[in-house]
């Protein structure tokens, strides 16, 4: 008999009734067995593992309905101002920093569809700020000479 870390014994009986219930491509059959007997011998019913799944599911609404609402909130989410200046004076450094966090695949993700659309202005605006300045700084030293 395998021994499971924690020892299926061990283990709350929700966590019994998840194991019981999956397919062998999540645990093998004899861990799957080991939760059936132990399981049966706690006095678990069939009615109490129904009770489970009927509360998992209305959590798991809960949950979709809060992640819902997050959603929502997110897509009119604005940049702060002090954000805002960041993303325009550093918009060379940000459009080729990889590592940077919520770029616009984060952002999609996230449904921020404000942030998208500020990101794109500023980053835009400020690539062309930092052009406009840099001609302007060659032309100068040039007639400087």
């Amino acid at each position: 008999m395998t021994t499971y870390s924690p020892p299926i014994e061990s283990r709350p009986t929700d966590e019994l009734i998840g194991i019981k219930n999956s397919s062998t491509d999540d645990w093998q059959q004899e861990a799957i067995d080991q939760a059936k007997a132990e399981l049966e011998k706690r006095g678990v019913t069939y009615q109490d593992e129904q009770k489970y799944f009927q509360t998992q599911a209305v959590e798991t609404k809960k949950a979709e309905a809060e992640l819902q609402e997050q959603r929502e909130r997110n897509a009119v989410e604005s940049y702060t101002l002090p954000m805002m200046w960041y993303l325009f004076i550093f918009s060379p450094f940000v459009l080729f920093n990889k590592w940077q966090y919520n770029g616009f695949s984060d952002l999609k993700a996230g449904n921020y569809q404000l942030k998208i659309r500020q990101r794109r202005k500023l980053l835009i605006g400020g690539v062309l700020a930092w052009v406009i300045i840099s001609v302007l700084i060659s032309k100068i030293s040039y007639h400087t000479k």
